[in-house]
C-alpha cells in the first residue's frame, strides 16, 4: 500500500515535468531571440535580385522589394500592400501599418532640412487617429559626410522626433532609424542596393 501511495504522486510529478520542461527551455530562447535585429544572411542578400529594404518596427520584421523610382522617391512594395516611400533615405509615407503617415512636402522640406543646417521644420498627416498638417520644428541637427541627424518636436501633440540616415560610400542610404508616429516604435530600415 505504502508503494502505491508513492507511485502515484511519482507518476503524476513526471508527467507534469516531462510536459512543462521543454516551455522551460524554450521560452527563454524565443525570448533572447525576441531581441535580436533582423539582418538576412549573407546568402539571402547575394541571391536577391532586386534592391531591397529590411525593416524592423518594434517586435515586427519584415523586408519590402524596391517597386519604382520616382523624382528621387523610392516606393518599397511588402507583403500585406504594405509601402513605405523614402526619399534620401528619409521615410516620407507609410500604407498598410495600424498608424500611418504622409510628410506634406516631402521633397521640399526635407531638402530645407538637410541643407540649410538648421534643420527646418516638417509638417505630417496622420491617419489612425486622424490629424492633419502636424508641424513638428527642427530641434537639433548634425551632419557629416556619411550622416545625418536631425531631432524635431511636434509641442502640439508633445511628440519627439528623430531621424537618423546613414550613407554608404556613394551617397545611397544605408541605414535609417526614424519616428514615423507618436503611438509606434521607431522604424529601423536597411537598404540593400542591387545595380
Amino acid at each position: 500500500m505504502i508503494k502505491l501511495k508513492m507511485i502515484i504522486p511519482l507518476a503524476l510529478l513526471a508527467s507534469c515535468n516531462s510536459y512543462y520542461f521543454p516551455l522551460w527551455i524554450e521560452t527563454p530562447e524565443r525570448i533572447i531571440n525576441s531581441f535580436k535585429p533582423y539582418s538576412p544572411g549573407e546568402n539571402y542578400i547575394q541571391n536577391q535580385e532586386y534592391s531591397f529594404v529590411t525593416v524592423e518596427l518594434g517586435q515586427q520584421n519584415a523586408t519590402l522589394v524596391l517597386s519604382s523610382i520616382e523624382n528621387n522617391i523610392f516606393t518599397w512594395l511588402g507583403k500585406d500592400n504594405v509601402i513605405f516611400k523614402t526619399y534620401r533615405g528619409v521615410i516620407i509615407s507609410t500604407v498598410g501599418l495600424e498608424h500611418n503617415f504622409v510628410m506634406i512636402d516631402p521633397i521640399k522640406s526635407i531638402d530645407r532640412a538637410f541643407s540649410e543646417g538648421k534643420g527646418g521644420d516638417i509638417s505630417y498627416n496622420f491617419d489612425n487617429p486622424k490629424l492633419f498638417g502636424l508641424k513638428a520644428s527642427a530641434v537639433d541637427f548634425n551632419k557629416s559626410t556619411d550622416q545625418i541627424n536631425l531631432s524635431l518636436a511636434a509641442n502640439d501633440i508633445n511628440w519627439d522626433v528623430k531621424i537618423n540616415v546613414g550613407y554608404n560610400s556613394k551617397g545611397l542610404p544605408s541605414k535609417v532609424t526614424q519616428s514615423l508616429h507618436p503611438f509606434i516604435k521607431p522604424a529601423k530600415l536597411r537598404f540593400y542596393f542591387k545595380y
